[in-house]
């Protein structure tokens, strides 16, 4: 069956982001018998889709939708939906091709974007196993009556990665993503990742895992790879697996993850640092140790504060993104966590006023306790969690003050886009090597 999978993503705040989920199930499909196609909107440009459509006659065309918006409170970024909207419009107007969605954004709020989108299928979740399930089924010329489907954990598919898209990728950002396990243990309350992903950390096999990574490195050398696990370093340590994989391999490549505090040890930062890392983005997400406990982590800021020095004693740079507002915050904690932050300085932080609220996370049922959901409230509107007596502008102007001279906090957290999108531009790894100065 001739299968086209559209990534329907078209932000690039703060980079360009390559569509992984998309090679992710283009390489299920392809292994059960299907010839596949890649289109990235990005990538390959949305006015290019028709011919596309067109030349390659599809039978069945997925579309997988990665954001629903910035998560950015002081954002006016316009809905991101709507690209994904008017792929399936320009999709029902050229092929009479059934058309499947998917991908995080849709599974945060499946059955409202479906109904909106006008899609004939939906795939909620992990999406390999269920894809291939429905395209045999679509193969037999049988329509289900059943639209919306719910993927269950199962084998990871490795990413069927095509040379336009890691040329493109390579080009704007150096940027290459991999996965090497899902599932996320932790329990942070605006976090989808449990929810989508499960709390059974479910790790692919490290060889195969190294094989890809070898591979990347020969086809894109002057890329970065990006761990995108939920949280890389998982508390049993399984990812040490990968990790003496590659130092058996004499395989050093540069790479940047996910980390948590939790746990993480000088000698786990030694490997990591032994076998290619050279930034790491720290889960701090609080800046104080009340809202901290409020978003349900396992450590303090001080304990955070310890790793991020002994991650850039051992050369790897950080960065960090941190929210104010959530459970917990007063303008006592906001101005405390602002010394905090600043105290952690040359630590790259993005700085975000509220949180989004998410459906089916534990944050959004405590917003539902609270009384700060409004009755008509579906998730698709953009909702934003303060703490009891915050007033939101009094805490923007507070951030606003309190990071206005820093050159390492960044509030909003979209300030410096333009001067991110150009580092990667260059490639983090290359400039990191001349020593420019700045760098994080």
């Amino acid at each position: 069956m001739r299968f086209l999978i559209i990534a329907a993503n078209l932000c690039t705040d703060p980079y360009p982001v390559y569509p992984l989920g998309m090679s992710v199930i283009a390489a299920a499909a392809e292994r059960a018998g299907h010839t596949v196609r890649q289109f990235d909107l990005l990538a390959n440009g949305p006015e290019n889709l028709k011919e596309t459509i067109a030349v390659f006659r599809p039978e069945a065309i997925g579309i997988s939708i990665r954001n629903l918006d910035t998560v950015n409170s002081r954002n006016t970024e316009p809905d991101l939906l709507r690209p994904a909207f008017d792929t399936i419009a320009l999709c029902r107007s050229c092929s009479s091709a059934p058309i499947l969605l998917g991908g995080p954004g849709f599974s945060l709020l499946p059955e409202e974007i479906l109904e909106r989108s006008g899609a004939d299928f939906g795939i909620v979740g992990e999406g390999e196993k269920m894809v291939t399930s429905l395209l045999s089924e679509l193969e037999t010329g049988f329509l289900p009556e059943q639209r919306l489907f719910y993927g269950e954990p199962d084998t990871q598919s490795s990413a069927l990665y095509p040379d336009d898209l890691l040329q493109y990728y390579c080009q704007e950002t150096h940027i290459i993503p991999v996965q090497t396990k899902r599932g996320c243990p932790f329990s942070c309350v605006y976090c989808p990742y449990p929810e989508l992903e499960g709390h059974t950390v479910r790790e692919r096999n490290a060889e195969v895992v190294a094989e890809e990574l070898e591979s990347l490195s020969r086809r894109v050398p002057d890329a970065m790879v990006y761990f995108v696990d939920a949280v890389f370093n998982d508390p049993e340590r399984k990812y040490h697996h990968l990790l003496n994989c590659l130092r058996k391999r004499g395989l050093r490549i540069p790479f940047a993850a996910f980390l948590s505090p939790f746990q993480l040890t000088e000698s786990d930062i030694g490997l990591l640092r032994d076998c290619g890392m050279i930034a790491a983005e720290l889960g701090i997400d609080a800046s104080t140790d009340e809202t901290l406990r409020g978003l349900q982590k396992n450590f303090t800021f001080e304990e955070a504060q310890t790793v991020a020095e002994l991650l850039r004693k051992y050369g790897i740079g950080v960065t960090t993104n941190v929210m104010f507002g959530g459970p917990g915050e007063t303008m006592e904690t906001v101005r405390r966590g602002i010394a905090n932050l600043r105290s952690i300085e040359p630590v790259h932080t993005l700085v975000f006023s509220g949180i989004r609220i998410l459906p089916g996370t534990p944050l959004c049922r405590i917003a539902g306790l609270e009384g700060k959901l409004p009755p008509d409230w579906n998730g698709s509107e953009e909702l934003y969690y303060f703490a009891d007596r915050l007033d939101p502008e009094q805490v923007h102007n507070a951030l606003t003050e309190g990071f206005r001279h820093s050159r390492f906090c960044i509030y909003p957290p979209d300030a410096k886009n333009d001067e991110l999108k150009l580092l990667h531009k260059f490639g983090y790894a290359k400039l990191r090597n001349l020593k420019i100065g700045g760098m994080p």
